[in-house]
């Protein structure tokens, strides 16, 4: 048996969790949601989830010399997050602009320290925001920024499993050519790491930069991540310059084309919600970024309602300002809750599909990722429920949804690796990864 150690994978192992509360995200209407049982992992992949102690039993006799027990007893074994837009190395950029709206934040705040940021800066702030987020059960994100390269290789190194998405702007065209190429280059054949275009938003792009993403995600047989339709200002601005809105710009224009995720989408009309269910684009819901930023609450309720495959992501650690999945899923239902004044609009169930299932969805991994199946990768967070704020236990769904914290997470595994154990990640130094965010943020501050 081998784990990660200091950000190298060695070689296959296999794991059983026994006597754990099992969460499989998988169940039908009506079915069984969750269920005392086990689990096993075979290399990258599960191979059994049941109740019955008899498959356990086999699984272990199968692999009696090389085989890794994990007793869950106090815990729910359940799928690791997806979240499905961040801005990962800005975890560097924590804290330095606050409570101002988002056009003044990126253009007198974000993009000049950006601007003074290269490859080592956002490799250190990705592993920082990495580190958040394996300590918070999250297994898969998907990113938007530039040097991906960096942010692919503190993902591998880390062992989390990253969709980077190379980041074109029209002030920036000559690097995102190096960044898309590096990133194909470099890890085409990772076991973790993939990749999207990332057109960042309508405001941000030429017709021809824009086209020219649209041209490589067709090339390469790959999705787009995109900013859409945020802030009234981006709407309000699409009508002037085009006579339409941004949904119906990026539909015209093609991007649509190939599978899309969209973050944000506070402000969608009827008319773009109906196009965003028929061209099956997903759309990532950051609803504590949107309300730090004042963006606005997204249409979530509606958009599912009209066939919208809706899933969770949390921004960048600058508008949020963490990468707190947990956070994330209980303030997407309180604040639809609110907006449509109706206490039965995304229920907890509802809310963990959107942070796991839905997510897998949205990357084109259903049935591969959010979900305990057997064939699915093994990508796994363990819930110590053994605490004074989920107790009495009455229902484990409800407990997830709108009692549990980041810092309940016990053991995390990523592709059949164990990535987070005893709440210690073992991946990389957390105090490395700490002190070298804060030099950083010193000299780029001094700048």
């Amino acid at each position: 048996m081998f784990y990660y150690f200091c950000g190298h994978i060695h070689t296959d192992m296999n794991i059983l969790i026994s006597n754990g509360i099992i969460l499989p995200m998988n169940a039908t209407e009506g079915g069984e949601l969750y269920f005392n049982g086990y689990l096993g992992i075979e290399g990258e992949r599960i191979a059994f989830v049941s109740a019955d102690s008899r498959k356990a039993e086999e699984f272990t006799v199968r692999h009696k010399d090389d085989c890794k027990l994990i007793d869950a007893t106090g815990k729910i074994v359940m799928p690791g997050f997806i979240n499905t837009h961040t801005h990962v190395a800005m975890a560097l950029l924590r804290g330095i602009s606050d409570d101002v709206p988002l056009m003044e934040w990126l253009q007198e705040h974000i993009w000049p320290i950006e601007g003074k940021m290269g490859y080592k800066e956002i490799f250190d702030g990705a592993r920082l925001g990495i580190l958040e987020m394996l300590l918070g059960g999250t297994t898969t994100f998907v990113d938007m920024y530039p040097y991906e390269e960096a942010v692919a290789e503190a993902a591998e190194s880390a062992g989390i499993r990253a969709v980077v998405s190379p980041c074109p702007m029209d002030f920036r065209m000559e690097h995102f050519e190096e960044d898309w190429r590096a990133v194909r280059d470099r890890f085409s054949g990772s076991r973790l790491v993939s990749m999207m275009m990332g057109p960042h938003a309508i405001y941000t792009l030429s017709d021809k930069n824009l086209q020219r993403s649209i041209t490589l995600a067709r090339e390469l047989g790959i999705g787009s991540h995109v900013h859409l339709a945020e802030t009234e200002t981006e709407v309000s601005d699409a009508f002037a310059r085009y006579g339409m809105s941004p949904t119906a710009f990026f539909e015209k224009a093609g991007l649509f084309n190939t599978p899309t995720l969209a973050a944000h989408c506070v402000m969608v009309d009827d008319r773009d919600i109906e196009i965003l269910a028929t061209r099956n684009v997903s759309v990532a819901h950051n609803p504590q970024s949107n309300m730090k930023l004042a963006s606005g609450i997204a249409p979530v309720k509606k958009m599912l309602d009209a066939g919208v495959n809706v899933c969770l992501g949390t921004d960048g650690a600058s508008s949020n300002n963490d990468l707190d999945m947990w956070e994330e899923m209980r303030t997407a239902s309180l604040l639809q809750k609110v907006a449509t004044k109706d206490p039965c609009s995304i229920p907890a169930y509802t809310a963990l599909k959107m942070a796991t299932v839905n997510g897998a969805k949205a990357i084109g991994r259903e049935g591969e990722l959010g979900t305990l199946s057997p064939g699915a990768f093994a990508d796994i967070q363990l819930v110590n429920i053994e605490k004074p704020h989920l107790y009495p236990h009455t229902n484990p769904v409800s407990e997830l949804v709108y009692s549990t914290h980041a810092s309940d997470v016990d053991t995390v595994i990523v592709n059949g690796r164990i990535s987070v154990e005893g709440r210690r990640c073992m991946t990389m130094n957390e105090d490395d990864v700490c002190s070298s965010a804060q030099e950083h943020i010193n000299r780029l501050l001094q700048k």
